[in-house]
């Protein structure tokens, strides 16, 4: 009997076949992770904007409510952001004979209709592949690139007026403008993956997607969230506006969301494949949208963008014996979650230890976290500078973990006590991160990234790295951690993935630690409330309903900038602190499925 299993931030699946025929097929264990189009800046500056007076709290109910249950199958499981993009995976697998590989990527074009605001083929991602009958992991890299016409120069000149624009408080300019979009990658990443292993025709994976574009879809909650909270940038642009504000009145819960220009597009990459979108008349189109805009992409960029396969990342799974980790390199964000379990894992956390310390037990966490956020800093595009392997080889060393843990005691610490510090710090000019470079095609009904944003440090650090600079063709760092676990015997025991920028390592690792340390059942370990460190600023964001009894008890570990309004950290306020996808096998075989209530995922599968 063979396995497969898909999972990632967007979408995440388990297969098991009975067919011999489809054994390789289908031991394939993957990840599936789009980026999609959200955006996240980082910028080398002071502390001096940092808030030096105690954060206030905005209490509020959780976002989504009750948490989801997990939903138990047999044969197939799919945990995505939208139910009717997991139920079309889970048919992908049961009805059409398709793989893992084909239902992911179903999936996941589905859900870049539905989640307009932070996903779709504007945007790109990563993918990890585990082959249970050979042994051997693949991890696909099809994140966004810089123009090759882009300067260094120039990006640092706009990444300075930014600095400055935020300094001053001036909120003239709309930041998501061209300068920033990358590349598109995610199409390319998917026809990879289906050349190598996919199983259907390629317009068949289109299909669920063209089908809910073209009917439509109830407006979700997120979506009339990020168009609440972006509605001037809705306004300004013409295509956002179109479809999300037609007749002068912004759309509102139970509209139907039709994007017919998107599904034609669809469809004709879907007839045509990838090329139709990277060569063509396609291409010139997207090439007079992002130019519009002030981007330097050509049609030689498009032409001549290509997904790369990389070697994954294989580690012992931190405090679980036997248990091995898979999860994707540079530039995706597994280390940084690798890093922090190595870190904890010392302490040999247990159900006693959330019952009677929590408040030192979240301490630790918070000190891990920060520690993880320093070396962070030092991560870049490894197809530029190879010194990025000796920072990836100390994150994942045990004995490194272990120095690091000593150091924490039980009081907080300047911030260079956790460097050294290549001088990072996420801030934002007030905007969202949503809809991308804020801008839609009026042709085509594509929204653009501005992934680029991902990647702006100024100066150069001791290893010699210009961590994370633009330069033409370059990736931007990402934290997506798309991450498969398997036991001593190669059997796939939990597919897990995150959306949510910078919240992904510290979300993933909460979860993994309250299912396999604090022994918290899968639904407790998902839902239970988090929070999240990463140094500069030097506050410590929570959840909404995290407890106010944990939060005094903090306080008297010296961290005294605790808030849940992650405004004064992102820019959005109140923002969801990671949205977690993962399915389970347990010791019987059963599947277990949950999507993140957070976001109002729900699982499919099947026995």
């Amino acid at each position: 009997m063979a396995d497969s299993t898909i999972s990632g931030g967007k979408s995440h699946f388990v297969c098991r076949r009975l067919l011999a025929v489809v054994t390789v097929l289908c031991a394939l264990g993957g990840v599936v992770y789009v980026t999609g189009i959200g955006r996240q800046i980082h910028q080398a500056i002071s502390n001096l904007i940092v808030p030096q007076q105690e954060a206030p709290l905005k209490r509020r109910s959780p976002p989504m409510a009750p948490p989801s249950e997990p939903l138990e199958f047999k044969t197939a499981a799919v945990s995505a952001d939208y139910k009717k993009c997991s139920e079309y995976g889970a048919e992908i697998l049961r009805d059409k004979n398709g793989n893992a590989v084909d239902a992911a990527i179903a999936t996941a074009l589905c859900v870049g209709v539905v989640n307009a605001h932070s996903a779709g083929i504007g945007g790109g991602g990563f993918m990890i592949i585990y082959d249970k009958k050979s042994g051997k992991t693949r991890a696909i890299n099809f994140r966004e690139t810089v123009a090759a016409l882009e300067k260094a120069e120039t990006m640092r000149d706009i990444q300075h007026l930014m600095f400055e624009w935020k300094e001053r408080e001036i909120k003239t300019r709309n930041p998501g403008e061209g300068e920033f979009i990358g590349v598109p990658g995610e199409l390319r990443g998917f026809e990879m993956a289906w050349k190598k292993f996919g199983r259907l025709p390629w317009k068949d994976l289109f299909q669920p997607a063209i089908e809910i574009a073209t009917n439509g879809f109830p407006a979700t909650p997120a979506i009339l969230a990020a168009i609440e909270k972006n509605a001037p940038n809705v306004t300004n642009d013409p295509g956002l506006r179109e479809l999300f504000k037609p007749n002068g009145q912004f759309i509102k819960d139970g509209d139907l969301i039709k994007r017919t220009k998107y599904g034609k597009t669809l469809t004709k990459i879907a007839e045509g494949g990838a090329d139709v979108f990277y060569r063509g008349k396609m291409a010139q189109q997207i090439v007079k949208d992002l130019r519009s805009a002030g981007s330097k992409i050509s049609l030689k960029d498009l032409k001549n963008y290509k997904a790369s396969e990389l070697k994954a990342l294989e580690t012992d799974m931190p405090g679980v014996k036997g248990y091995k980790f898979l999860t994707v390199p540079p530039p995706a964000g597994g280390v940084a979650l690798i890093d922090i379990l190595n870190i904890l894992k010392g302490y040999n956390f247990g159900p006693d230890d959330m019952k009677k310390h929590p408040a030192r037990t979240y301490h630790r966490m918070i000190e891990a976290f920060n520690f993880v956020a320093a070396r962070e800093t030092y991560l870049t595009d490894p197809a530029f500078d190879n010194k990025v392997d000796e920072v990836v080889r100390q994150m994942l060393d045990p004995e490194e973990g272990e120095r690091l843990r000593q150091k924490i005691d039980d009081k907080t610490h300047p911030y260079d006590y956790y460097g050294p510090i290549n001088y990072h710090i996420d801030v934002t000019d007030g905007t969202t991160h949503f809809f991308g470079a804020k801008m839609r095609s009026l042709e085509l009904g594509i929204i653009y990234n501005d992934q680029l944003w991902d990647a702006v440090n100024l100066y150069v650090n001791e290893y010699n790295l210009q961590t994370d600079s633009l330069r033409p063709r370059k990736r931007p760092m990402s934290l997506a951690s798309p991450s498969i676990i398997l036991d001593g015997e190669g059997n796939v025991r939990m597919v897990i993935g995150a959306a949510g920028g910078k919240y992904i390592a510290t979300a993933l690792s909460q979860v993994l630690m309250n299912y396999f340390w604090f022994g918290d059942s899968l639904k407790d370990a998902v839902s239970k409330p988090r929070l999240h460190s990463q140094l500069f600023p030097s506050i410590v964001l929570v959840e909404p309903n995290f407890p106010e009894k944990y939060i005094k008890g903090l306080k008297r570990y010296g961290h005294k900038r605790i808030t849940n309004d992650t405004a004064l950290f992102t820019g959005t306020p109140l923002q969801i602190m990671g949205v977690v996808q993962l399915v389970v096998r347990k010791d019987d075989g059963e599947l277990l499925a949950l999507a993140d209530y957070r976001k109002g995922g729900v699982a499919a599968g099947y026995r």
